[in-house]
Order: C-alpha cells, then sequence, then structure tokens
C-alpha cells in the first residue's frame, strides 16, 4: 500500500513525535511518502526518521500560512487558504505517485474548511489525528450556546465525509461527550506515543543548581500563559531561587513577552534562558530529565491534549497547570502538580505560594512524582499508538 503522510509545520510534535511513530509503526510494510516543509532538511530529525525506514520518499509542500488577526473569521479564512493548497498539492502528487492512502498527523489545520467537501482529496480515503476537537468545551454553558452550534455543526459535518476513515483522538472528554453517538465509529482513542532518547548534552548553562528549574517546552505560543509566567516569576523571584526554561521556536506574537526589553523591564532578564529553536529530540531528553518541573499552562484552547504533558510524565516531573480542560481534569484526578489561576490578581500570590512550597517541601514534590506513576499506569492500559497506526492500515 502506498501512503502519504502529510505534516507541513515542524513546530510542536507533530513530526518528532507522531510522524515519526507512524513512519517506524509501518517500516517495511508499506511504501510511504512524507510530505513537509523543506525546512525539515535543517534538522537532525529528518535523520532519524529516514534512518527508521530506509524506503520512505519525502515530498515537499509549502509551510502554512496564517494572518496576524486571531479572530474566528480570520482564522477560519486561513484554513480554507490552507486547506485549498494542500488539496492541490495532494492532487497533483496524486497524479503521479497513485497513493492508496493519506494520514494527517494534525487534522486541525483543515478539520473546518474539510466540512465543505464530500470528496476532498480526489477519491482517496483520509484518516488523521484530531488533536482539539473543542465542541465539547462549550456545551452547558449558556454564553457559549453559539460557538456549541458551531462547532457541533463542524464536527458533525466533518465526521460525515464518506471519505474520511477514521480520526484518531486522546481527548477523554471529548469520548466521554461522544458516548454513544454515531460518530463514535469513526473514532480511535490513542494513547499519546512517547519516544525517549539517550540523554545527549548539547545545551550547555541552562540549568541552575540549587534553583527551582521550570521548562517551557514545544511550539512556544501564547496559549502556553507566557505572559502570566513572567508576572508569576517577578513574584517568585523575592522567596526563591527560580530559573525558566523556554526551548522550542517562537511565534512572532510571543516574541515581545520573551524579548529582553521586557523581561529588563519586569526585572526577571536573569531568571530566563531561551533557546528559541527547534529542539532537536536528544536535546529534548536532556532539557527533560534535568528539569524541576514543567509549565503546562494552557490558555485559550485549554481542551486539547498536550504531547508536553504525556511527554512530562514519562520523565516523572512535577507538571504545573491550570484547572481547565483535559489536562486540569488529568491534573485534579491524579494530582502531579501545582494548578494555577491567573483569571484575577488576587490569584498570582496564591499560584507563587503553591510554586515556593513545590520547591521547599520534598515530601510534596516526591507525592507529585509518585502520581505520575499511577497516570503512566493508566495510559498504559490503552492500545499501543503503533498498533493502532498497524490496524489502520
Amino acid at each position: 500500500m502506498k501512503i502519504l503522510i502529510v505534516e507541513p509545520e515542524l513546530r510542536g510534535h507533530f513530526v518528532s513525535l507522531y510522524v515519526r511513530n507512524i513512519v517506524k509503526s509501518l517500516n517495511k510494510q508499506h511504501q510511504i511518502y512524507f510530505l513537509t516543509s523543506k525546512r525539515i532538511n535543517k534538522t537532525k530529525l529528518l535523520n532519524l526518521i529516514v534512518q527508521e525506514n530506509k524506503n520512505l520518499k519525502l515530498l515537499y509542500c509549502n509551510e502554512l500560512s496564517y494572518g496576524k488577526k486571531k479572530n474566528n473569521f480570520s482564522l477560519f479564512f486561513n484554513q480554507i487558504k490552507n486547506f485549498i493548497y494542500i488539496k492541490n498539492k495532494i492532487i497533483f502528487l496524486n497524479k503521479k505517485f497513485k497513493f492508496d492512502e493519506i494520514f494527517f498527523s494534525n487534522l486541525d489545520h483543515f478539520d473546518k474548511s474539510l466540512c465543505f467537501f464530500k470528496n476532498p482529496f480526489d477519491s482517496l480515503k483520509f484518516s488523521g489525528i484530531l488533536v482539539n476537537p473543542r465542541v465539547h468545551q462549550f456545551k452547558n454553558k449558556k454564553i457559549y450556546r453559539f460557538k456549541y452550534f458551531l462547532y457541533k455543526f463542524f464536527i458533525n459535518k466533518l465526521f460525515s465525509i464518506n471519505y474520511l476513515k477514521k480520526a484518531l483522538v486522546n481527548d477523554v472528554l471529548f469520548l466521554k461527550y461522544l458516548d454513544k453517538k454515531k460518530i463514535n465509529e469513526k473514532v480511535i482513542y490513542f494513547n499519546e506515543p512517547v519516544i525517549r532518547e539517550k540523554k545527549h548534552k548539547i545545551i550547555k548553562n541552562i540549568f541552575v543548581k540549587n534553583s527551582l528549574n521550570i521548562l517551557v517546552y514545544g511550539a512556544i505560543r501564547t496559549s502556553k500563559s507566557l505572559e502570566e509566567l513572567v508576572e508569576l516569576t517577578g513574584i517568585l523571584k523575592l522567596k526563591i531561587d527560580i530559573n525558566i526554561i523556554v526551548a522550542g521556536k517562537q511565534d512572532n506574537d510571543i516574541k515581545k513577552i520573551l524579548h529582553k526589553v521586557n523581561l529588563v523591564k519586569k526585572n526577571v532578564y536573569s531568571n530566563f534562558k531561551i533557546i528559541n529553536r527547534f529542539i532537536e529530540p536528544k536535546e529534548e531528553s536532556y532539557l527533560f530529565s534535568k528539569s524541576d518541573a514543567v509549565w503546562c499552562v494552557y490558555k485559550n484552547t485549554p481542551l486539547g491534549s498536550s504531547g508536553v504533558f504525556h511527554l512530562s510524565m514519562n520523565y516523572k516531573i512535577p507538571i504545573i497547570t491550570n484547572d481547565l480542560g483535559l489536562i486540569g481534569w488529568y491534573n485534579k484526578k491524579y494530582n502531579v502538580g501545582p494548578i494555577l489561576r491567573f483569571d484575577e490578581k488576587k490569584y498570582y500570590i496564591n499560584s507563587a505560594n503553591k510554586i515556593i512550597d513545590l520547591y521547599k517541601n520534598v515530601k510534596k514534590y516526591n507525592f507529585y512524582k509518585s502520581n505520575q506513576s499511577k497516570l503512566l499506569k493508566y495510559a498504559n492500559k490503552q492500545k499501543k499508538f503503533d498498533k493502532i497506526i498497524n490496524d489502520l492500515f
């Protein structure tokens, strides 16, 4: 079978985690084509993926484009524009290579624009990972009644496409929302895959001894609550030794927050170590193994799953979250780290005290670490990602 894997973005874990696992799972069984950005050639990640499947055929496309405006209309317009580009690219390539199926490592790139096409990819069946379905975020909330209606429409339309084979989801709250709905038949729950490399020290002078080293990792976006973290660090530095490591490629709208001028103004410049680039897998292992805690406080899109959250769990590091969505649900259920709030100024002091307790209270720190094992045990009971991918094809 000829399978086309599509992921134009190198941000986040979609290539380094999902695509890499898919390629390993299907190694030697099928002819795999991988459509991605040429920027991958500048990373060591490509070498790892190719080594794990010598027969992999690389195809190239542009990275997806996004406008500066973040309102719903602009985001939807961007989805349509990106979808049309990828659609035309796939149809063009299909004439030459004759693919049997397509797999998208992130269906969220065009999940809403897909809804308006009964046959999106020239009669090719497709599957993919639906990272953040969102519809369940708005159910039973009067102020979001219109949004719930809209997202419900989109999700129902998406699953009504005959050429959609399966959508992989690891959001247990979304599964609870679906319950016995018909679209359940097209949904597969997957256990977040993790690849642990041997520790490889490339990054120097990033950790500070006798400090609480907190890692912010992945695609560095405003959704990671960096503005709140900067404010919180200003409070914390007066009471404990705190070191924040921000490692990953930054979106343009986050650069002002992490710019030297802003950090100096907030008097926290010396408390931040920033690596603004793609982090190689071996570096990733070093960062997680040396950090004391991981920052997973998400806003704007709180209900989606987080590769960083699951990765932290495998390293048994306390995870700092808020109380929103799936990540908040996991933390309230398993107690894997401090739960913070930033919706009012008064909560900053309370949040700071929880971080201080994490640093000073060894018993509490070990309590969070031990609970990682309980969550990991739960996760390991689920069907393995490679098994799901093999069954899919």
